[in-house]
């Protein structure tokens, strides 16, 4: 009994070895690789071994009648295979105790077969999701070999898995010092990886690995994910890259930029604000914008707040058109004047997050702007005020006569001052009108206006004074003058004064009537002898001036009848042929006297405007200037603009620009060729007429050019309303460039500014070589004058543009 007991113990635990290899290898037969495949043959060993020894046990020692028992058994067993679909047919012959075993062993047939299954379930769904994921799988062994890898690998890389298979993992690397990273690793890591396709390119793997270990903590391989990352890394780079550059450009401009969150507290400031604001990012973090910038609007004296709030409330950007003035620490003013502009920040849904507020310092062009201003309406030289600013007062007290307030006007022009200029120099001529300018100023009362008119001309305005009063002033300031003595360089001059004497009455139309009565009387008293005083009496001096302007309008009538005007051109040469390679022309207008000779027209320019037929003269100038253009065709391919010059009168001529585009778009002729020159003071006196004549032909692509800028322009506001595209520096201003610093230091401001806002400068009276190289240093654009090239007929200018080619192509 205890015999069969025991060989009934050992046949169960060879039929459970049996079965434990072949539940193991059902299990081994889902996994991949050359260890799975040695598990494998060691366990089918097992289970061979273990058929054996119950074979051999069942046989030993027992009789017959066992042995032919158990042979169905044996059989039986031997025709089982739980890794298959079917079990073998158990045979009838099983009965008693081996019919008990045989039970058992069916039953742990079936529950391998349905383990089987569901580890077959589970192979299908992970076999389901290794081909639809587009990440790569791999393993490697401890070497760093790749065992395994997932057919993704043919889309990301090119490769195919069996050419994997096998290869350091260290040769599909950019780097080679990633490889410790990715296999020494203990812990699942994503490190960006530079890794080579088949095709030799370089791609982005965003690698998540760790390290392997066995039981005893030996590393024997590793395992990893792989995904393209070449998009992301180089989106994120490039969006790097522009982050550094908008840092860049920000710590390099100069206007302050702030950026506040949704409640108004400041997040950002770049270095322009840190220094404007007087403080550091870090202490202005998390501070409402208005507990760290303070405003007073300059012009009304109120502080102006809440600009951020109204900017959250409303959605919509804030410019302040007005300056206002920056404190940092309230009242003490920092000197910081700015224009403000608030926009605010949205998020791609549109809600607001924020604000960027942008602070355009404008203190240094305010100071040049005073400074202008206030050399345009004085003398630099004496620090009168100058004619333009004289006119203007005249004008005022021409308002204010009425019965029983009348007022005179002087007329004041030094006799012989041309001698000190040729003797001793221009030094010696303006300091000799500061002295001057000064001991009249002590002669006069605090109610008079004494100011420099140009030259050696002075104006004195003498308010609530009959014209015999004023005549005996007058001779008062003469007899000052003669006795006056100038001394230089051991020279000593005396000088002279004639001195004309105008009413200021009702019957003056304005101011430059007036001065024309003063210089009419001033006139006659140089033809009287000089250094004396005249009084203008309507009867004589005005038959005189009419019959003048009479004999002048004659010549311009029949100048027009009979076409007998002519046109010269001047060159207007770029300083920088380099930065400016064509030439400019200004055309001139001639006339010439009755024996051929060519004259000036500038008498003939003040009849015609002071009898308003300036515009017939501009229109005659017009059209035929676009004759001749036309004409020249490719001849004058290196002209790039022609300067036409227009009257005061024709700006405020509202049939002058239908007149240009009529005449402009009937031609042939580049409309940008054309620059339209208008004086300083006529664009001045009629702001707006001029603002519509230029908007007007700038829409045909014409351009502007503003002449003899800084005579008498009192801010650079004009130009925002009168946009130009060229600045004609005064003449009078550039031909003292050499020696007078203060008038250098006014062609510079004047270019600076000029060409700060994208205007291109031209230099007028350029008469000499060192002029030239004076205005190249400063860096004026253009310069115009006898230096240059005289004015000439313009049907000789082909001939003489092909020479001066050919000088510069000789240079």
């Amino acid at each position: 009994m205890k015999l069969a007991r025991r060989r009934l113990i050992v046949i169960v635990v060879a039929l459970s070895s049996v079965l434990a290899a072949q539940i193991a290898m059902l299990t081994l037969s889902y996994a991949a690789g050359t260890l799975t495949v040695v598990a494998m043959s060691g366990l089918a060993m097992i289970s061979t071994l273990g058929v054996i020894v119950l074979c051999w046990h069942a046989l030993y020692d027992s009789d017959p009648d066992r042995d032919n028992a158990i042979s169905p058994l044996i059989s039986w067993l031997d025709q089982s295979d739980i890794v298959g679909q079917h079990a073998a047919r158990r045979p009838p012959a099983l009965s008693g105790v081996d019919s008990r075993l045989a039970d058992a062993v069916e039953n742990l047939v079936h529950r391998v077969q349905r383990y089987r299954d569901k580890l077959l379930v589970r192979h299908q769904r992970v076999q389901r999701l290794l081909r639809n994921v587009t990440d790569v799988l791999y393993h490697t062994d401890q070497d760093g070999r790749i065992t395994w890898v997932t057919d993704t690998v043919t889309d990301m890389l090119g490769y195919r898995p069996d050419e994997l298979e096998g290869r350091l993992l260290r040769d599909l690397l950019a780097d080679a010092d990633d490889e410790r990273t990715l296999l020494d690793s203990a812990q699942l890591h994503r490190h960006p990886t530079r890794v080579y396709r088949r095709n030799g390119e370089i791609a982005w793997l965003l690698i998540s690995s760790r390290r392997i270990d066995d039981t005893a903590g030996r590393a024997i391989g590793s395992e990893g994910v792989c995904r393209d990352g070449t998009r992301l890394i180089e989106t994120q780079q490039a969006l790097n890259e522009h982050k550094e550059r908008a840092q860049v450009t920000l710590a390099s401009i100069g206007d302050a930029v702030i950026t506040t969150d949704a409640s108004g507290a400041v997040d950002y400031l770049n270095p322009r604000a840190e220094q404007m604001l007087a403080v550091r990012m870090d202490a202005a973090l998390g501070r409402h914008f208005d507990k760290i910038c303070n405003f007073i609007d300059t012009e009304r004296n109120v502080a102006v707040n809440g600009l951020v709030h109204k900017c959250l409330a409303s959605g919509t950007m804030q410019e302040h058109d007005e300056d206002l003035t920056l404190y940092d620490r309230a009242p003490e003013q920092t000197g910081h004047t700015v224009k403000v502009t608030i926009a605010p920040i949205r998020d791609s849904a549109q809600a607001i997050t924020g604000t960027v507020i942008v602070l355009h310092d404008i203190t240094r062009l305010q100071q040049i702007s005073r400074e202008l201003a206030y050399q345009a309406n004085h003398d630099l030289i004496t620090d009168l005020p100058n004619r333009r600013a004289f006119e203007q007062l005249l004008d005022q007290a021409l308002t204010q006569v009425d019965d029983r307030h009348s007022h005179a006007l002087c007329y004041i022009d030094l006799d012989q001052f041309k001698l000190v200029n040729d003797t001793c120099g221009h030094n010696a001529g303006d300091e000799m009108l500061r002295q001057i300018a000064a001991r009249l100023s002590t002669c006069i009362r605090s109610d008079d206006t004494l100011a420099r008119l140009g030259g050696d001309e002075f104006g004195l305005i003498m308010r609530d004074m009959s014209i015999m009063d004023a005549q005996v002033k007058a001779e008062e300031l003469r007899t000052e003058i003669d006795r006056f003595r100038f001394r230089w360089d051991e020279k000593l001059f005396r000088l002279g004064a004639s001195v004309g004497v105008a009413s200021i009455d009702r019957e003056a139309i304005d101011a430059n009537e007036l001065l024309r009565r003063a210089d009419t009387a001033c006139y006659l008293a140089k033809e009287k002898g000089r250094n004396q005083v005249y009084v203008y009496h309507g009867d004589s001096d005005e038959t005189l001036t009419r019959h003048g302007d009479m004999q002048r309008m004659q010549q311009i009538s029949e100048a027009l009848d009979s076409d007998s005007f002519e046109l010269f051109a001047q060159f207007i040469q770029p300083i920088d042929r380099r930065e400016n390679p064509g030439y400019g022309v200004e055309l001139l207008l001639r006339v010439r006297d009755t024996d051929g000779s060519v004259l000036s027209p500038q008498n003939f320019l003040i009849t015609a405007e002071r009898y308003n037929i300036a515009p017939r003269i501009d229109r005659w100038v017009l059209r035929r200037a676009i004759e001749l253009i036309t004409q020249a065709g490719e001849d004058h391919a290196a002209i790039e603009h022609y300067s036409i010059n227009i009257s005061g009168q024709s700006i405020t001529d509202e049939q002058f620009v239908d007149y240009a585009r009529g005449l402009i778009e009937a031609a042939s002729v580049d409309p940008h060729r054309l620059v339209f020159e208008i004086t300083e003071t006529a664009a001045v006196t009629n702001t707006r007429r001029a603002g519509e004549l230029i908007h007007s032909l700038r829409a045909l692509g014409c351009r502007f050019s503003l002449d003899d800028f800084g005579s008498g322009l009192s801010s650079f506001s004009y130009l925002k309303n009168l946009p130009s595209d060229f600045i004609k520096i005064d003449g009078k201003l550039v031909s003292n460039i050499l020696t007078d610093p203060v008038e250098r230091s006014i062609v510079e401001a004047i270019n600076q500014v000029g060409q700060a806002m994208g205007l291109l400068t031209v230099a007028e009276h350029v008469e000499t070589r060192a002029m030239l190289d004076a205005l190249r240093t400063i860096g004026v654009d253009y310069a115009q004058g006898y230096h240059v090239a005289r004015p000439i007929p313009f049907e000789m200018l082909s001939s003489a543009l092909g020479t001066r080619e050919r000088v510069v192509r000789a240079r």
